[in-house]
């Protein structure tokens, strides 16, 4: 596959199977090629119709809630001048869509909304205020500018080190998404807080139907103990489940069931294998490998290897050589003649393709079997390596789609603990500048905890597989969680400012900042929802994901952060 529009030579084989197709000739297509095409398509098909599907829910999600066709405008142009002047930056730095930044535009939009929507709040809030006092502040809008400025830029902070963590990882797909959304988060940033306010001055403060009926003070000065120790629980328990994520799924789980490519790839794999995987081997006392001996040495070996459970078929250079065994008087060559002879041209050169000119190693390759695989790719490619030891060759080179991919899928692995390690680390210290006190951090700390460790927690337990695409869903709603919290510390230190203390000040910032917590999780939830109307499976598990993570922020920010950070437990509710 050649230059750089590989789908044609799919779409002329995809011609050639549908004039050939019959009701008693079917033809089924697998093979690398074909099946990132396959990805391809779907990917860019996701992109033009779910991200632009996804950017309207966030829209009539926003217009619903605030009813403001000023505000719609301002939250609109502002998120959409984010994403553009992301992907145009990026452009002019050289960096291309990729597999995991196809997504980029979505998740720059989502950061860019979460700061005009406690930007909005705050305005709101600073109006209902003044209305209640009698004092109309001249310029509402540099107000809630001032107010939401601060926390927004340690969130800022915090998300770009998260987006920063992916860039010391090895899995290439996980740096481009890392130098995206530092790119992103820093651009919505600047894009909200020049953009936004203009459209506050021009919009008039109300109050929507669904503020109207909001909880009253009294139940925001509920400590909700046995609810956030439910959370908690609940969060250890699916915990528990991290052991089970499963970073190596099958070929098969990126394409939904009973579909044509699906049904194709299955049948392939039960008749011999659907993922390549070659190995170039050696004699281990570094003998030839054109000799009586070496040939009985690599049929056992051949043998051997098509007698694992996760290997189907096998083409090596005894096959090749078994093949010439069946010519009439093939006695009288030897095999090294035989393998002159299939190095010419009018037999392909078939034999260069198997065996070194020096005749020091051969290539073997497998066709391995994706259904029913229990192991990791890579843990299945060692356990190849030992048979050829114990049959008296080593390995010296592996390659193939199969153990690309089992390489890639240890690497988000390691990625993803890697990039949480740091992202945490990190994190304490901007807790610690934060809270300004020992016990609001390790509350902090504490509730972003719940987050990583409910997520793939459950996802360990419920079996969803954890392919390069949906990773960064954990990454994405760890900054949603952040966000929500460093707001709501904010709120507790200008609560503290006005004579509040303890319990008290916490009861005022969740009284002031719930809104702008619960609204910017269903905003973003809303619009990620659609991803699970998708026909590309890893694209369903990233919105299904962010769904989970969405409810998760709510409950740790919400309930579990001001219990662990300012709650008298001695006091009863």
């Amino acid at each position: 596959m050649k230059g750089r529009h590989t789908e044609r030579p799919i779409q002329k084989l995809e011609q050639i199977v549908h004039e050939l197709e019959a009701r008693d000739f079917h033809i089924h297509i697998a093979g690398p090629p074909y099946v990132v095409e396959m990805i391809r398509r779907s990917l860019g098909h996701d992109f033009r119709y779910f991200t632009l599907t996804a950017v309207v829910l966030f829209g009539l999600t926003m217009a619903a809630l605030f009813r403001s066709t000023r505000l719609f405008v301002g939250m609109q142009c502002t998120c959409a001048s984010a994403v553009l002047l992301t992907l145009l930056i990026q452009s002019m730095l050289g960096h291309k869509i990729g597999i995991l930044t196809v997504n980029l535009g979505t998740i720059v939009f989502v950061i860019a909304m979460s700061h005009l929507v406690y930007m909005t709040f705050n305005w709101q809030t600073l109006a209902d205020r003044a209305h209640r006092l009698g004092k109309e502040s001249p310029d509402l809008a540099m107000d809630a500018w001032r107010m939401t400025f601060p926390p927004s830029f340690w969130s800022m902070v915090c998300a770009s080190l998260g987006f920063a963590s992916l860039l010391i990882v090895q899995a290439k797909p996980l740096r481009e998404l890392g130098f995206g959304g530092v790119l992103g988060t820093v651009v919505a940033f600047a894009s909200a807080y020049l953009m936004y306010p203009a459209f506050l001055r021009w919009a008039v403060p109300r109050k929507s139907k669904i503020a109207e009926a909001e909880p009253t003070h009294a139940f925001w000065s509920r400590r909700f103990a046995l609810l956030s120790l439910g959370v908690i629980l609940l969060g250890a328990g699916l915990g528990l489940g991290l052991s089970k994520v499963n970073t190596d799924p099958s070929l098969l789980d990126y394409f939904k069931p009973n579909t044509e490519l699906r049904d194709g790839l299955e049948f392939v794999d039960r008749t011999g294998g659907s993922n390549p995987l070659t190995f170039v081997v050696s004699a281990s006392n570094g003998s030839l490998l054109n000799t009586d001996e070496a040939y009985q040495k690599m049929w056992r070996l051949h043998g051997a290897l098509e007698n694992e459970k996760d290997v189907g078929t096998v083409i090596s250079l005894p096959t090749l050589l078994a093949e010439g065994d069946r010519v009439p008087f093939s006695f009288l060559i030897s095999y090294e003649k035989m393998m002159e002879i299939m190095a010419q041209p009018k037999y392909a050169r078939v034999s260069k393709s198997f065996v070194t000119s020096d005749r020091k190693e051969a290539v073997f390759m497998l066709r391995m079997i994706e259904e029913k695989r229990t192991k990791y790719r890579v843990d299945v490619v060692n356990d190849l390596r030992a048979v050829c030891r114990k049959y008296g060759f080593k390995a010296d080179l592996v390659g193939g789609i199969y153990y690309l991919q089992g390489r890639l899928a240890k690497l988000v692995a390691e990625s993803l603990v890697t990039g949480l390690f740091w992202l945490n680390l990190l994190f304490v210290v901007i807790a610690l500048v934060v809270a300004r006190s020992i016990r609001g951090a390790f509350a902090m700390i504490a509730s972003l905890t719940l987050v990583p460790l409910s997520m793939l927690g459950g996802i360990g337990w419920f079996h969803v597989p954890v392919d390069i695409i949906s990773a960064p869903a954990t990454n994405v709603c760890i900054g949603i969680a952040i966000d929500s919290m460093i707001h709501l510390i904010f709120g507790v230190h200008r609560a503290q400012r006005d004579g509040k203390k303890g319990w008290e000040a916490w009861v005022f910032a969740r009284e002031e900042q719930w809104r702008g917590i619960v609204y910017s999780d269903v905003i973003i939830a809303a619009g990620f929802a659609i991803f699970v109307l998708s026909d590309f499976p890893p694209t369903q598990r990233f919105g299904l994901v962010v769904l989970a993570g969405c409810v998760i922020d709510i409950l740790a920010n919400l309930l579990v952060l001001p219990l662990l950070g300012g709650a008298n437990l001695k006091k009863r509710d």
